[in-house]
């Protein structure tokens, strides 16, 4: 992989530190005991978080435009660019607003949005995979299904209580 990374080098290397960043921030954002007990430090680590999202998206557009793939697969990872940067923006707007169950359910989303390139690499490497198409088949529907298959999902998560409760 290096021959095709590295002449891109430029957009990978924060792609990879901001996504690493947020991968590994993330979990302490849910953490409800260092939210209940230790505000500031769920206030910096979600800044820590917000910095590596907004990084590793930005960067995220560099590699989908210099993408040898298809346009397709790139156009993919350009949306799962814009639904990270979505999310993670409006958590962002939710907590400035003050409107604390919103901001969680978008920094759940945004999170779900995070780990779509850890789902993408897992799925790749299934050897059930490796007979479905060609490469650039399955490379170009993991670079939109990585991403909105598991959004759709939290997001009948988050309404299914709403759709199924008795009024």
């Amino acid at each position: 992989m290096a021959p095709y990374f590295w002449p891109r080098s430029s957009w990978v290397l924060p792609h990879v530190l901001g996504g690493l960043l947020a991968i590994l921030i993330g979990p302490l954002q849910f953490w409800s005991r260092i939210r209940r007990d230790h505000i500031q430090v769920h206030r910096w680590s979600g800044r820590v978080y917000l910095a590596g999202v907004v990084v590793g998206g930005i960067a995220s557009f560099g590699l989908a435009a210099t993408s040898q793939v298809t346009l397709t697969y790139a156009a993919g990872l350009a949306g799962l660019g814009v639904a990270w940067l979505t999310t993670a923006g409006m958590a962002l707007a939710a907590i400035l607003h003050r409107n604390f169950a919103l901001h969680r359910q978008w920094m759940i989303r945004s999170y779900v949005v995070t780990m779509a390139f850890v789902m993408f690499r897992i799925v790749e490497d299934l050897p059930e995979a490796k007979g479905i198409g060609t490469k650039v088949d399955r490379l170009t529907v993991m670079s939109w299904a990585c991403w909105a298959v598991p959004l759709l999902f939290t997001e009948v998560a988050f309404q299914a209580k709403a759709v199924f409760s008795r009024r």
